[in-house]
């Protein structure tokens, strides 16, 4: 039976992509992801071939080997990624994609980071497309930047409240539970939402919703475990109205008097 998994591979830097999520891509016939993720995963995707055994005497490749060199790489958008999707449920169900012949195959489709965190809606439906036309689908967890963040500012994330704007639509639920988390003074892990409630939106609706942002120190972590990372310490009141990256984690912590 061919088989999906959905792949963490962490925030960034490939030392923390974990040892089995490389093995997975590694064998993968299919790699899907978005950009960034794929970029995680580039020193790892065709890792392997020239320390793999001969099959027999005659030198000639393994039946896993030449599997391997029709692996696919596809790169998703926004835009093309529920096409994609359909294209793969083909594939996985005994079509083709891009050539590669049909039968029993392996896809790995990445997350950057975990995809039990701020991936619910992409993972739901995931879930319901292919295991809704009977083909497999496991979870493998990765590292979160959510957790990386809480190490770096020396938080116990079990004590503190995690919120993610990673989602589509209304995040109007979402700025609630911040609200109410800091009225209780509270230590909150959070992901902007990229397009339209970034840092310096968050503080500006912090204030003007009550809170006081005098009594909170923020941490801004940019790009994660990589070589262009960026750390912004502030208070909650002064944080730098400018363009963040994407990849942007916040931990909003009380003021230790």
């Amino acid at each position: 039976m061919s088989k999906v998994y959905l792949v963490g591979v962490g925030p960034g830097g490939e030392g923390y992509i974990t040892e089995i999520a490389k093995r997975l891509i590694e064998r993968a016939d299919v790699v899907v992801g978005y950009k960034h993720a794929l970029n995680v995963v580039k020193n790892i995707v065709d890792k392997g071939y020239d320390g793999m055994e001969k099959s027999n005497s005659n030198g000639s490749m393994s039946m896993s080997k030449r599997r391997r060199k029709e692996k696919d790489i596809k790169m998703i958008t926004l835009k093309t990624q529920d096409e994609v999707y359909a294209q793969l449920l083909d594939y996985l169900k005994g079509g083709e994609v891009e050539g590669v012949g049909g039968g029993e195959k392996e896809c790995c489709i990445l997350f950057t980071g975990d995809p039990d965190f701020s991936e619910s809606e992409i993972v739901d439906k995931l879930l319901s497309l292919f295991e809704g036309n009977g083909i497999e689908v496991e979870i493998i967890p990765g590292i979160s930047s959510v957790q990386v963040a809480a190490a770096r500012s020396k938080v116990a994330i079990d004590r503190s409240s995690l919120i993610t704007f990673h989602v589509t639509g209304s995040i109007d639920r979402e700025k609630d539970a911040l609200l109410y988390t800091l009225r209780a003074r509270r230590t909150v892990i959070l992901l902007p939402r990229p397009w339209d409630f970034m840092p310096q939106h968050i503080g500006r609706f912090l204030r003007d919703e009550g809170i006081d942002v005098d009594a909170f120190d923020v941490d801004i972590y940019e790009n994660l475990t990589l070589s262009n990372e960026k750390v912004t310490r502030c208070r909650l009141a002064d944080i730098p109205d400018r363009d963040y990256s994407d990849l942007c984690v916040m931990v909003i912590k009380p003021r230790v008097i």
